[in-house]
């Protein structure tokens, strides 16, 4: 992540006044150490279970760049999402986050390509409070429930291993 981007993401998710946890791949720690002085509300961390802290209680949205596996973790985990798609699929699972799916709203970068802080801001507040909240409580009721006994994953699980093992007699 360029320098400008790192530090206008850490100016947004600041100017948020929430507190946030920033994964920043190690790479990056030259464009960090500046930046490390300003930061009040959150923490960085190089690296975390991304899904133990989508589960968590804590956790009011997920600033991503929507890659497939973090748009399903946190789908799953009830998190309303900031999409900041940046290549191949991830534009792809930021439209069916925002427009199908309901749980998320896409952040616009400038023409320079670099998300500004006070988008940042807007779109954290904006799914923080809006209607992105309540259809991701709504996903993750169904995801509970498609993947419990007897619910659609099992059903589907079961169907399955009947159809290769009879096969196989």
């Amino acid at each position: 992540m360029a320098k400008e981007q790192l530090d206008e993401l850490l100016q947004g998710l600041e100017g948020s006044g929430r507190p946030y946890l920033c994964v920043v791949r190690k790479d990056n720690k030259a464009e960090l150490a500046e930046a490390e002085s300003r930061i009040k509300n959150g923490m960085v961390v190089e690296w975390c279970d991304q899904v133990r802290v989508l589960s968590h209680a804590a956790v009011g949205c997920f600033v991503t760049h929507c890659g497939w596996n973090s748009s399903l973790e946190a789908v799953a985990c009830g998190v309303p999402m900031v999409c900041v798609p940046q290549m191949s699929d991830q534009r792809m699972n930021a439209w069916l986050v925002e427009c199908e799916w309901r749980v998320g709203a896409r952040a616009e970068v400038g023409s320079d390509d670099v998300l500004r802080a006070a988008e940042v801001r807007r779109r954290v507040e904006e799914v923080m409070q809006g209607d992105a909240r309540v259809a991701a409580a709504e996903w993750k009721r169904a995801v509970v429930e498609a993947l419990g006994k007897d619910g659609s994953s099992d059903h589907n699980l079961r169907a399955f291993m009947e159809c290769i093992t009879s096969d196989v007699q």
